[in-house]
This record gives structure tokens, C-alpha cells and sequence, in this order.
């Protein structure tokens, strides 16, 4: 039921559509990363991690994980560790994701940029991905 409510936050789209979004804002996050842009990066690679775990709550509305994508990647990040349906590289990607500066500190370095923080979406957005399909 695609748009089964164009007006709310969550149910404007069905979970294949905020998994699809999710896959767009990983390709933005790989892109902005890619050329150093640390901050637009970072926060499409949040937005990927927060689209994705939308298409979790279509399926199974839960409050803890608030309504923003941020909200989102700090739930998952906070989760308890005895909470075994968040598993611990989830919840370490999502501390990633919220515990990085969204400036770059110091120098630049020399060699590849730092695309950690798309690893850590990705993880993420897979692992809705495995929930969704398994709901």
C-alpha cells in the first residue's frame, strides 16, 4: 500500500520505498565522502541509516526510536546491550553515525578519504533490509 497516507510522516511511503530512498542517500553520502565533504556526507549517511530503519517502524510502530532520522540512529545507538534483536555491529555503526563531528578535526590527510561513516550507514540500511524481508 504504497502512500497509504501521503500526510504522515511515516506512512507517505511503504517499506520498499524507504529502503529505496535509503539506497539514494547512501549513493549521495558515497559521493559527498568520496570528495572529502565531510559534513554533507555524514548527514546523507545518517539520513540513509534513519530512511532505512522507516521502513522497520511501516511495519512494527515503535515510539523508542522517535520520529527523526537522527532520533533513529541515537535509539539504535543507545540500544541495551542485552536488547538481542539489535545486533552489537548495528549498534556500534549507529554509535558511529552519531558520535561522529560533523567537521572535519584538524588536518586533511593524504590517501583516501574516510568513508567509514557510509560503512556505517550501509550496515544499517542492510540490516533493515534483513528485518523488513524476515517481517
Amino acid at each position: 500500500m504504497p502512500g497509504s497516507d501521503p500526510g504522515h510522516w511515516l506512512h507517505r511511503l511503504d517499506a520498499a520505498e524507504w529502503l529505496a530512498a535509503a539506497v539514494t542517500e547512501l549513493a549521495h553520502a558515497e559521493e559527498k565522502l568520496s570528495h572529502r565533504s565531510v559534513r554533507p556526507g555524514l548527514t546523507h549517511a545518517r539520513r540513509a541509516a534513519g530512511m532505512a530503519w522507516n521502513a522497520v517502524l511501516v511495519g512494527a510502530a515503535d515510539e523508542r526510536y522517535g520520529r527523526s532520522y537522527m532520533e533513529h540512529v541515537v535509539a539504535l545507538a543507545t540500544a541495551a546491550d542485552d536488547d538481542a534483536s539489535i545486533p552489537t555491529e548495528v549498534r556500534a555503526a549507529a554509535r558511529l553515525l552519531k558520535d561522529t563531528p560533523a567537521q572535519p578535526i584538524g588536518l586533511i590527510t593524504i590517501g583516501k578519504p574516510d568513508m567509514t561513516a557510509l560503512d556505517a550507514a550501509r550496515t544499517i540500511v542492510d540490516f533493515a533490509r534483513t528485518r523488513v524481508a524476515g517481517a
